[in-house]
């Protein structure tokens, strides 16, 4: 069960008023509260701003009060929710006038608890450079001189002829709020979402393994068989891999997963050897296997961008392999003609290997790649081989491979 949530700078602290004729403009920008609720992508703890990805994707900057002692422990990844004011003001600056960044200084008091966190009621006069105007929305995006960039509602009262007039590069002095409130929530509330299901696809490329190795008998008619090395890529080439996947948050940090895996792959025609002086020729049928593979991941951040480890172990079952040999004369055909052409019988093999990757939200989806070094046990012989002196083809047929596969997955 999780704890009761901390919220911490609950107390808004009194508004100070500008002087004069600012006043009006300072009280009327102040009319929308806002509250958002997310997880930090980034933490400045010079200029003391936010960056929150709000459940719904988008991405809100705050600033946070001075009295929150404790912003050096707040980190990327931590849930938060912070209240702002959505409305500003804003006012043409004429051609050489200084620029100006100033505030009027908050009432605010440091929130008890060791969680960090403080209250805010401060009004920021800045000149700004507009980088976006949304005019059916009346949204305003600028960016400060300092590099922060905000996001936020014009008033209504705005001068109609200064909103039909904005346009991305010029400067204008805006008036706005900075956050009034800013709480982070305990550790067990991040664990929301905790359900998660994923699709991949991906290609299995192989590093070291050989379906056949080198290998010499005599066929039951008494011609000899000399195999040579065969690799799964002189047959296969790449293998196309399909994961189906659920995750379940242990941790902020920690997942467990289970995939349901199925690979295959065409092959092409390949000379396996010799039978006498005859080219042994061999059209292979695909080589597939079907498994189920748990294991964990590790996530060094909760960021819309969030790079992973973990690891895989799983349990596959691969198919039959069967051949037909071509223009090989029946007298030179090795015995698998009389057990249906069968190469490899079907068998279980044990997987696994660590995995890395990364992630890319948008809102409850989520862009996922995934890649992974991995080992899977080989293929099992059949009678035939036994008889020709030839069970050892598929003693080196355990493979490591690298697969890279990417896809989504959403969390619930």
């Amino acid at each position: 069960m999780l704890r009761p949530l901390r919220l911490i700078g609950l107390t808004l602290a009194p508004l100070m008023l500008w002087a004069g004729s600012v006043a009006a403009q300072v009280q009327e920008a102040v009319g929308a509260e806002i509250t958002i609720r997310g997880t930090i992508e980034s933490v400045d703890l010079k200029t003391r701003t936010v960056h929150i990805r709000g459940e719904q994707g988008n991405l809100i900057t705050v600033d946070v009060p001075q009295s929150a002692t404790r912003l050096d422990q707040v980190h990327a990844g931590d849930t938060v929710t912070a209240s702002y004011y959505d409305r500003v003001m804003i006012t043409p600056k004429p051609a050489g006038e200084p620029a100006v960044d100033r505030r009027i200084p908050p009432t605010a008091a440091p929130s008890p608890g060791s969680l960090p966190g403080g209250t805010l009621a401060t009004q920021r006069v800045a000149t700004v450079t507009v980088t976006g105007w949304d005019a059916t929305n009346r949204v305003v995006s600028f960016r400060i001189p300092s590099g922060e960039s905000y996001s936020r509602r014009l008033l209504d009262t705005t001068d109609a002829s200064i909103a039909s007039g904005l346009k991305a590069g010029d400067r204008y002095d805006v008036t706005w709020t900075e956050a009034v409130r800013f709480a982070v929530q305990p550790g067990a509330d991040t664990l929301r979402n905790r359900l998660t299901f994923s699709v991949l696809w991906g290609i299995d490329n192989s590093i070291s393994g050989h379906m056949i190795k080198d290998a010499t008998g005599r066929t039951t008619t008494g011609v000899p068989i000399n195999l040579t090395e065969t690799s799964y890529d002189d047959v296969y080439g790449r293998v196309g891999m399909l994961k189906i996947g659920a995750g379940y948050r242990l941790t902020p940090r920690t997942e467990a997963d289970v995939n349901f895996v199925y690979a295959k792959s065409g092959s092409q025609r390949v000379q396996i050897g010799t039978a006498g002086t005859v080219p042994l020729n061999v059209d292979f049928t695909d080589y597939q296997y079907w498994g189920l593979e748990a294991g964990q991941r590790w996530f060094f951040a909760r960021t819309r961008f969030t790079p992973f480890v973990g690891y895989l172990v799983g349990l596959n079952r691969h198919q039959d392999i069967r051949g037909t040999f071509v223009n090989v004369p029946a007298s030179s055909t090795p015995g698998l003609v009389e057990q249906d052409g069968k190469f490899f019988e079907k068998s279980w093999a044990l997987s696994l290997g660590p995995t890395a990757g990364f992630l890319v939200g948008i809102g409850p989806v989520e862009a996922m790649i995934e890649t992974q070094l991995r080992f899977l046990g080989g293929l099992s012989d059949v009678d035939w081989l036994v008889e020709e002196c030839l069970r050892d083809i598929n003693s080196e047929s355990g493979r490591w491979s690298i697969p890279v596969q990417v896809g989504v997955r959403l969390r619930f």
